[in-house]
């Protein structure tokens, strides 16, 4: 199977009418990274939720690992992806930065002691071994960012959504995220796939296929 994800003139529009996501057509192939760009409010985020199947588009079909996706088989799929929200407090919940990182691995069934020691890894991967026992939600905007990402990448997902991942971040923290995403991408074979969607230039240089987003509509660059 090459494809990890695949769009067929997908459509979507929120309760009020808004239509986020207009006849999209989209092939996303494994080893690949695709780069979506945009304007705020063109309609990246709802696209990254539906490749996630987090929603649902009222026309077109999604396609995820080959199958299908409806409201009825997404929750098994969704075990293979991870996705990045733009805002971390919408990923943080539990009441210690390892605790957050490993919960994921736990609720996949892994080992509590190798799920501590496999955040310990990724904590160490992203320099941020000082706060391993800290609260996330009294840490900084950039920390909570990289704890948030540091949960998702753990699990070594199949498919990884990333939606702004250095937006109003320092320096320090935006080069953290970037210099971590070459190293993820590096180390990777071909069993999986990636979407971001970015401001961001220096991230373009991790992808190697490139897609414009405007008033929901996307176009190959």
């Amino acid at each position: 199977m090459d494809l990890i994800a695949k769009l067929l003139n997908v459509s979507y529009a929120y309760p009020d009418g808004t239509k986020a996501v207009k006849n999209v057509s989209l092939e996303l192939r494994r080893g690949n990274v695709i780069c979506i760009t945009g304007p705020n409010g063109s309609g990246k985020s709802t696209l990254l939720m539906i490749l996630a199947a987090l929603i649902f588009p009222q026309e077109g079909e999604v396609y995820l690992f080959g199958k299908k996706i409806d409201k009825k088989n997404a929750s098994e799929v969704r075990k293979k992806i991870g996705f990045l929200f733009q805002n971390p407090d919408d990923m943080l919940f539990n009441p210690s930065v390892i605790e957050e990182i490993s919960f994921g691995l736990i609720a996949k069934g892994v080992n509590r002691e190798i799920s501590n020691n496999l955040a310990l890894e990724e904590i160490k991967k992203l320099k941020i071994e000082n706060l391993a026992y800290k609260v996330p939600h009294r840490l900084s905007f950039g920390q909570r960012r990289l704890v948030s990402l540091a949960s998702i990448l753990v699990t070594d997902p199949s498919l990884l959504l990333l939606d702004e991942p250095t937006s109003n971040l320092d320096e320090k923290n935006r080069e953290l995220i970037i210099e971590r995403l070459m190293e993820f991408f590096g180390n990777r074979k071909d069993d999986w796939g990636a979407a971001i969607a970015t401001h961001d230039n220096e991230l373009i240089y991790i992808c190697n296929e490139f897609f414009y987003m405007s008033e929901g509509e996307l176009s190959r660059i």
